[in-house]
């Protein structure tokens, strides 16, 4: 059956004007203010402007109900909105009422159905957003409220306050509560741990010294993924060198982290020290170490922590290409994991060096 397909004619009006004059603007006119944070290198930013700015009922809701600003973050006064606003990714939309309170924040591209939704949300002056920050900001601590309110402060890149309101509710929590399955995001792996419980915060060492307890409550293999998780991390990117990117290298950080293991009741420590010692090689360029240190260690590696060998090919890669102990880590891998790919991985280095120099060993 044929489809009618419909042209789509307007377009959302964006004003010239700036922010603050739009401000004017929507106290005389009695009008929201709609704000697209875009920056012109941003795809998803094109596809919105492309796909659903362009559609007609997108277009003649948003011309009919709101001052609609288009800010590149990067210009102008885009910079400071950035902090003022708290804009961590693009595009990223704010809502503000004729008198420019912020009301309503949400980031991302998406479809036009989900768009619309999240405005028509959005311009409820009851909002569940506008509830919550009122509510905080009258110094309600409810535990609900502050578990939500976290969450959604990273959902709309606000890292900063998201973190500080964390820490805030680490304190107030008792250390049974800590346990609870609801409160393990502030100790889990996701795209925010980075935030919360990166290694040498005070979460991550709390769920290293309390390890057991944890693992009573949440489970083993979660506890363990997360702890594995962010040493491996750890070694990683000291051999890519992310980790010391604004961040010198300083042997006694390393150490640090070592008296937290070492303090903790974690059965493997032998595995987590050996991490650390890696990402310490890293630290002071020395390929051999770090080789030598994969070399009596990868067998007993979990599947996963094995993966650390591909870093430690290309840390290899940008420094004299000798590969040391590449042989010796080859054929332990090789007895020991399922991952087929890095077991090859590490055959073709074996074979490429045998036929061009020997692998250094000592």
């Amino acid at each position: 059956m044929a489809t009618a397909v419909y042209a789509q004619n307007r377009s959302i009006n964006f004003t010239t004007a700036s922010l603050q004059e739009a401000f004017k603007l929507a106290k005389e006119q009695h009008k929201m203010i709609f704000t697209d944070c875009y920056t012109v290198w941003c795809g998803p930013c094109k596809g919105m402007d492309k796909l659903v700015f362009t559609q007609d009922s997108v277009a003649d809701f948003f011309n009919s109900q709101f001052i609609n600003v288009k800010m590149d973050m990067e210009k102008g006064e885009g910079p400071g909105a950035i902090k003022t606003y708290e804009v961590g990714a693009f595009p990223t939309y704010l809502l503000f009422d004729e008198n420019g309170k912020q009301i309503y924040k949400f980031v991302g591209g998406m479809s036009a159905a989900e768009f619309m939704a999240k405005i028509r949300l959005g311009i409820n002056p009851k909002n569940e957003e506008v509830t919550r920050e009122a509510r905080y900001a009258a110094g309600d601590r409810d535990h609900a409220l502050l578990r939500t309110l976290i969450k959604q402060k990273f959902k709309q890149k606000e890292a900063k306050t998201g973190t500080a309101i964390a820490k805030e509710y680490f304190t107030l929590l008792k250390p049974q509560e800590r346990l609870l399955q609801e409160n393990w995001f502030l100790f889990g792996e996701s795209y925010d741990s980075r935030y919360m419980s990166a290694i040498g915060s005070v979460n991550f060492n709390y769920l290293l010294t309390h390890y057991k307890e944890f693992v009573a409550s949440n489970g083993k293999d979660i506890v363990e993924d997360k702890i594995y998780g962010t040493f491996k991390s750890l070694a990683s990117d000291c051999l890519a060198g992310y980790y010391f990117k604004g961040h010198p290298y300083q042997k006694e950080e390393f150490e640090g982290y070592k008296i937290e293991v070492n303090r903790s009741k974690f059965p493997d420590k032998i595995q987590l020290l050996a991490l650390i010692d890696i990402a310490i090689a890293a630290g002071e360029q020395d390929v051999k170490e770090a080789g030598k240190l994969l070399a009596d260690h990868v067998d007993k590696f979990t599947e996963k922590n094995k993966k650390v060998v591909f870093d430690y090919t290309n840390f290899c890669a940008t420094k004299d290409r000798s590969y040391p102990y590449i042989k010796e880590i080859s054929e332990k891998v090789s007895k020991t994991s399922t991952n087929q790919f890095l077991i090859k991985h590490l055959e073709d280095y074996v074979k490429r060096l045998a036929v061009s120099k020997p692998a250094i060993n000592e």
